[in-house]
């Protein structure tokens, strides 16, 4: 609660005298009526309260001034009057206000219709509102939010000169909005915040928004020193819903042992366990401590994490991955309080990493190129050149989306053959890199940085390197949302592009587009290193997530030996040809055909056939091969006949006996492969005759 100011005026704690009040008056041209109507207010005050320290020491609620509440139009000026009587004793040192009847007015029009009077002459926060609209705010809002709260600053300190403001001064300010929210009676003092739909909350967010601006106008001007910065809300008090106090306890215990180990995020082993302690009040709710668990309720809950637990906002089952979280926190909370001794947990290890549900092998969710095509002409269609530029450099490069915030003004420049090329500031690894630029987005991000630089904002300090930086996605003060950038922007560019699921949801997230950057670069036979560059990947295991064998790999392999009139060879040739195979056989090579590849061809036994026990699967009755294997067939059947020669030379008839079969059967399929005839051999004469003539 604010305290009184201390009297700094021989006048301090006296009324005005009619006189005083008129000649006050009197500085500000206005009807005559006007004049009137202030002098009848000062009367009526002055009548209700001829002490001044009786008006200060009274609670709030009986020192209120509301002219809505006023019945009538009369009464309602009458109210308006005293309210303005009021600000003129505190604006000339006579009173001091404190915050809460200050925050429970609301001072809208008093710098127009205060004028000179109250110290507010003719355009009061014209520079600082200039200002403003400079680094990217609208007049109208920014006219708005900082009289909101320079005024309550100036009737605080009686001081109407915003230059004087401090960041001291802004903080108060917004603490004691804080305060009034949290006041039981905030709606009897203030009775709008009672009629308004969105309540109490919302207006406190509204107004703290205008300290925050205010902050950003006298920081731009270099009247405050100090980098505005978004204030987080203060943090509810987060429990545990089906714990009682004992666990309650526990976890609070075990939390702070936690953050002094440098262990996971508190919030994320509050939240896991969270789901766990409301899964035991709604299914146990005997359990009233964590030492009454037993190997059976940690079953049943995995059983429930499997089978019922869903997200709380789309209703699907949750993911492997958040399964894997919520029982490996439990694992790790059981056995870290079961090593350090403690008495109120169980007695033994209830969980290991064997019960850790398997991960699934993730592939790039990259975009095909119908969906690429459509999207990028959406993001072409983006109104909004900022969000236009994020997009496209996503697009044709794939960086994080927090890289392509903090891009700087000066990031662009160009190879000595004139190609854009990128420097992306240090990120997640930690490093910077340069990269190749689409001439399309390197545009793009141009248009941007000149209207960047236009504005001459300060510079903001970077949270990584602490360095002034002037920053290319850079508006009013800070950083632009990643919301804005991408999540809005490719929600609209999805609409053009018809790319949005039954819900109307878009499709496409920024992070597809570098999956589809390293996908991209992976087909077209980029070498690891370069993949690791442009990605800013740290090991290479990372970018061998998109060097593996592709969709469209597996797809061609798999038509050139199943679709019609493929050519094709091998005991299994003729089932395929026949259509024989069983449908359960096709749908398992569809998905697995690349997995059966051997040295010169596939094969094509199911899993529920076991292992293959046939060591010469070249007569394997599930052997298959293509003419892709040609080459390889030929080389193996030179290696042949030169061992049939060999063995020959050596005397071993049973060694010339097994190449030659060997290389009978070679010939055999290159033959049913419809392969060039070898040397030697004469118009429809079988391979198979001249066996040397290969090599």
């Amino acid at each position: 609660m604010s305290q009184p100011r201390p009297a700094l005026s021989t006048t301090w704690l006296r009324h005005f005298t009619d006189e005083e009040y008129a000649a006050l008056l009197a500085t500000r041209p206005c009807r005559v009526d006007y004049r009137r109507t202030q002098r009848q207010g000062r009367r009526v005050f002055i009548q209700r309260w001829p002490d001044l320290a009786a008006w200060m020491a009274a609670p709030t609620g009986e020192r209120l001034l509301h002219s809505e509440a006023s019945p009538t139009p009369y009464r309602r000026e009458l109210a308006a009057a005293q309210r303005f009587y009021v600000c003129a004793l505190a604006m000339h040192g006579r009173i001091s206000l404190d915050y809460p009847w200050i925050i429970a007015h609301s001072f809208k029009n008093l710098p127009l219709t205060g004028g000179t009077v109250l110290g507010f002459g003719p355009g009061w926060l014209t520079e600082l509102e200039a200002e403003a609209v400079r680094i990217g705010y609208r007049r109208d809002n920014a006219r708005s939010m900082l009289t909101n709260a320079c005024t309550r600053i100036a009737l605080f300190n009686a001081d109407a000169d915003w230059r004087n403001i401090t960041v001291a001064d802004l903080r108060r300010l917004r603490d004691e909005l804080g305060a009034f929210r949290d006041r039981d009676d905030a709606c009897t003092l203030r009775p709008g915040l009672a009629t308004r739909r969105t309540g109490v909350e919302v207006w406190y967010r509204t107004t703290r928004t205008t300290v925050h601006v205010t902050h950003v106008a006298l920081h731009g001007l270099g009247l405050i020193p100090e980098q505005a910065r978004i204030v987080p809300l203060p943090a509810q008090p987060r429990t545990l819903p089906g714990a009682c106090l004992e666990m309650e306890r526990v976890v609070d215990r075990y939390l702070g042992r936690l953050a002094s180990h440098g262990g996971r995020s508190r919030d994320n082993v509050r939240g896991r366990l969270r789901v766990f302690t409301t899964w035991l009040g709604r299914h146990h709710p005997e359990i009233r401590n964590f030492s009454q668990l037993t190997r059976a309720h940690l079953e049943a809950f995995m059983t429930w994490l499997a089978t019922e637990y869903r997200h709380h906002r789309t209703g699907k089952p949750v993911s492997v991955e958040t399964r894997r979280q919520t029982i490996s926190v439990l694992n790790v909370f059981f056995r870290n309080t079961l090593a350090w001794g403690w008495d109120d947990v169980p007695n033994q290890a209830l969980l290991s990493h064997l019960d850790l549900p398997k991960m699934i092998e993730k592939v790039p969710r990259y975009l095909h190129q119908d969906h690429l095509a459509a999207i990028v002409e959406g993001i072409r269609a983006l109104a909004d050149p900022y969000q236009r530029a994020a997009n496209l450099i996503a697009r044709w490069v794939g960086p994080r989306r927090s890289e392509i915030r903090r891009l700087e003004l000066d990031c662009l420049d160009t190879y000595p053959d004139g190609h854009p090329r990128l420097r992306i500031p240090a990120g997640k690894t930690y490093t910077e890199r340069s990269v190749p630029l689409h001439p399309e987005a390197a545009d793009a991000l141009r248009e941007c940085i000149d209207a960047t630089r236009a504005r001459k904002q300060r510079p903001l300090i970077d949270e990584l390197t602490g360095k002034p930086t002037h920053y290319v996605f850079q508006l009013r003060g800070r950083l632009m949302s990643s919301h804005r950038l991408f999540d809005t922007a490719l929600q609209t560019a999805c609409e053009t592009a018809g790319l949005l699921d039954d819900r109307g949801a878009r499709i496409v997230t920024s992070h597809r587009f570098r999956h589809t950057v390293g996908t991209q670069l992976a087909e077209e036979g980029a070498r690891l290193q370069t993949i690791m560059a442009i990605l800013g990947h740290r090991s290479s295991t990372m970018s061998l997530f998109y060097a593996r064998i592709t969709d469209t790999t597996v797809l061609n392999d798999y038509r050139d030996a199943l679709h019609p009139g493929a050519h094709i060879a091998g005991p299994a040739a003729a089932a395929i040809r026949n259509n024989e195979l069983p449908q359960d056989a096709v749908d398992w090579l569809a998905t697995n055909y690349y997995k059966t590849a051997l040295e010169l061809g596939h094969c094509l036994r199911l899993p529920e056939e076991g292992p293959c026990e046939c060591d010469l699967y070249l007569t394997c009755s599930k052997f298959l091969t293509t003419t892709e294997y040609a080459p390889r067939l030929r080389d193996r059947l030179c290696i042949e006949q030169r061992l049939a020669r060999d063995a020959t030379e050596r005397g071993w008839p049973r060694e010339v006996e097994r190449h030659n079969a060997t290389a009978r059967r070679l010939s055999d399929l290159l033959h049913e492969l419809g392969a060039a005839n070898p040397r030697g051999t004469r118009a429809g004469e079988h391979p198979s005759t001249r066996i040397d003539s290969w090599c």
